[in-house]
């Protein structure tokens, strides 16, 4: 009966309210145990008489466990050359010293976990992070010297779990962040491609050449369990080994996108409820994923009146829904794998609706919603072992419409500039949108229609592994006003000046990009040609597209090619990494990147790393790296003066004496790991960097930046 009492407590978990709805990634870590031991003794060894000798108590708290890590992370960067903006929320100054590097990076974590009974557990991560001189207030955090706000919940969560007949089921309730994963466009995480030279806080114990061998052997590192997965804040419902080979997944409360449970301070009361219901069908599985996220962009509910054949109506005007509905299996064959998922996704707002619902009564006692579009979401993806196509293949084939916007999932938004979480945030500082985005191998947008393949050879010691896109917009939205922030932030004076900002192109900068995402924190619009748009340690560029007559879809291919080689020197081992990638944006379908002047931009990078272990707790880094971008006489366009070609609205336009984008970058890096102990090590990193642009003159910055870190997990 105690079981089912505490399963019971579990779900109607009451936590406080979190100082932050942060939800970044930190490392799991194998904790030590802090059982509670019973004493074997007779009673009167104590003291006790036997009187007073009585049944032992059950002791409910057993095998806790606790794990963590401390860290030392100075950072330090010096800039001969940086851009001159203002600096807000980043490190735009030209010298910074500083413990961390400006982003939220734990100093100390310590995870707490335990089994009240058998069946019951708890979970508790609780982090300081490095920004020492913090003093919270109702809205944004105010840097300054006089507050110590540094600790956050990062998890702080209860479990239950029971088994009957009928299965296995697992509540979990809590926050800051609980992990999960339905399906790719329900709830999921895209994972970036991260270089091995940056370190980060979620690097996991154990020795660095391991990880580097692990890239060698494998093609990817150790990493947090819970990267892929989407962080999610509430109530997580579970059961497994259901009769008939079912299972099955309800989770309700808040999502990234929703703003935490702090909704009363960030203007978000939105919320999300989701579920999967899957089938196992011997070595198959099948699966319905279901998620809607709704709510409103203010605390207050707006209301908006439609007058229709001399009645009145009335919707809920800043009410926000996106709904994300499908169905996948997975099937596997002795020689290859099949995965699909088809479904349907609706983005709805005040801007994004199909008008009044047809079933809407008139009058101030039947306020109804906006009705919905819908939008396709078609993904396929064969894997076959090289015993049936000689090379080993991964294929994937997609088409996924303009409505599918869902920022939980791993689908990239290019559509709707709009679907943010809240009104009160300006548009630059909205950064889950990118138009025209140049997508990485194997990445997934919606209005994209594409192909993505994979492959890989060995020979001998020298590995490689090839990818292929090729992909294309399924509707260009040149001149949809709903969009086209950047020019609004360039200050276009009217609505026309506006329209070439909806037909623009947003890449990644893959050299120096953690470096460069450090110059304004979350931001876009920011640089000196306010291009600048920068996520979580990665940053991009956004250039205009000037034609007046746009009768064509943006398409975009992509090949990159990765090589490993390993090999001894000196009887020491030495790994070597040698990436390549390439990619344009032009006209028409191409099934390679375009290399001439056709293409709208071409854009190249090249990154060398090798990894020498010369002594077994030694290890030495080294990183170069070079990046070249052109545009073409097509987007905008630089006078002799370096200054962007304008009218007298702010419109970007074409000119016969204008350059286009002309960027070369470079880095260099050196860096050494020092595992003095299996659970702690020493790692030193030095960065030279340099950018310039050789027509938009003012786009050029060069410094260097060091990193040391000691860390010491427990």
């Amino acid at each position: 009966m105690k079981r089912y009492f505490v399963f019971l407590l579990c779900g109607l978990f009451l936590y406080p309210a979190v100082l932050s709805a942060s939800v970044e990634s930190d490392t799991l870590c194998l904790g030590k145990s802090l059982s509670y031991k019973k004493y074997s003794g007779s009673p009167n060894a104590i003291g006790l008489s036997n009187a007073q000798a009585a049944k032992p108590k059950r002791n409910f708290f057993k095998n806790m466990r606790y794990s963590g890590y401390a860290r030392m992370y100075v950072f330090h960067r010096s800039m001969q050359e940086y851009y001159n903006v203002a600096p807000t929320n980043g490190l735009s100054l030209p010298v910074n010293l500083t413990v961390g590097d400006g982003y939220q990076q734990p100093l100390l974590l310590f995870r707490l976990e335990g089994n009240p009974t058998a069946k019951t557990s708890f979970n508790m991560e609780l982090q300081f992070d490095h920004r020492l001189l913090t003093r919270y207030t109702d809205g944004p955090f105010i840097s300054d010297t006089l507050g110590r706000g540094a600790s956050l919940y990062v998890i702080f969560k209860m479990q239950g779990a029971v088994e009957t007949k009928i299965g296995k089921f697992t509540l979990t309730a809590g926050g800051g962040a609980n992990w999960f994963r339905l399906s790719q466009s329900t709830l999921w995480g895209y994972q970036y491609r991260d270089d091995l030279f940056d370190r980060y806080p979620w690097e996991p114990e154990g020795h660095d050449f391991a990880r580097y061998n692990s890239s060698y052997a494998v093609g990817d590192i150790p990493r947090d369990q819970r990267f892929g997965m989407a962080a999610t804040q509430g109530f997580i419902l579970e059961g497994t080994d259901l009769p008939a080979g079912f299972d099955a997944a309800i989770l309700y409360g808040k999502t990234q996108s929703s703003g935490g449970y702090q909704s009363y301070l960030t203007y978000t009361p939105q919320n999300f409820f989701a579920g999967r219901i899957g089938k196992r069908l011997g070595d198959h599985k099948l699966g319905v994923n279901y998620f809607n996220q709704f709510g409103y962009t203010d605390n207050k509910v707006e209301y908006k009146s439609i007058i229709r054949d001399a009645d009145t109506f009335y919707v809920e005007n800043n009410r926000l829904s996106t709904i994300i509905g499908s169905l996948d299996g997975r099937f596997d064959f002795k020689k290859l794998s099949i995965y699909a998922e088809l479904g349907a996704g609706s983005y709805m707002s005040s801007l994004y609706n199909a008008g009044l619902k047809g079933n809407a009564k008139p009058g101030l006692d039947h306020v109804s919603h906006y009705k919905r579009d819908w939008s396709e979401m078609l993904f396929l993806e064969i894997e076959t072992k090289k015993e049936l196509t000689f090379l080993p293949i991964k294929l994937s084939v997609y088409r996924i419409g303009r409505y599918v916007v869902n920022n939980s999932s791993s689908i990239s938004n290019t559509s709707v500039e709009s679907a943010k979480s809240n009104t009160n945030v300006p548009d630059r500082y909205y950064t889950n949108y990118f138009d025209g985005m140049v997508t990485d191998v194997g990445q997934l947008a919606n209005n994209r229609q594409g192909v993505n393949l994979f492959t890989n050879k060995d020979f001998g010691k020298l590995k490689a592994r090839l990818g292929l896109s090729i992909a294309q917009e399924i509707k260009n939205l040149v001149g949809d006003l709903r969009n086209g922030a950047r020019g609004r932030a360039m200050g276009a004076a009217d609505s026309n000046a506006i329209v070439p900002s909806t037909n623009s192109i947003t890449f990644e900068h893959r050299l120096n990009s953690t470096t460069r995402s450090r110059f304004g924190f979350y931001e876009r619009f920011t640089g000196p040609y306010g291009r600048t748009h920068s996520i979580f340690r990665h940053a991009y560029d956004n250039i205009v597209i000037t034609d007046t007559l746009v009768d064509y879809k943006k398409s975009f291919s992509t090949a990159q090619l990765d090589l490993k080689y390993k090999f001894r020197v000196f009887g020491k081992e030495l790994l070597l990494t040698n990436y390549v990638n390439y990619s344009s944006v032009q006209e028409n379908w191409s099934p390679i990147p375009v290399f001439s002047n056709k293409a709208f931009l071409r854009y190249f990078y090249e990154e060398f790393m090798a990894f020498y272990a010369i002594h077994p707790k030694l290890t030495v880094v080294g990183f170069w790296g070079m990046e070249r971008v052109l545009g073409n006489q097509r987007t905008e366009l630089a006078d002799a003066n370096g200054q962007l070609i304008k009218d007298a609205a702010g419109r970007p336009i074409a000119s016969d004496n204008g350059k286009p984008i002309d960027q070369t970058g470079y880095g260099y890096g050196l860096g050494l790991d020092y595992n003095f102990h299996s659970s702690a090590s020493l790692n030193i990193r030095q960065r030279w960097f340099e950018h310039k642009d050789k027509n938009f003159t003012l786009d050029r910055f060069s410094g260097n930046e060091m990193t040391i870190e000691f860390k010491v997990f427990f």
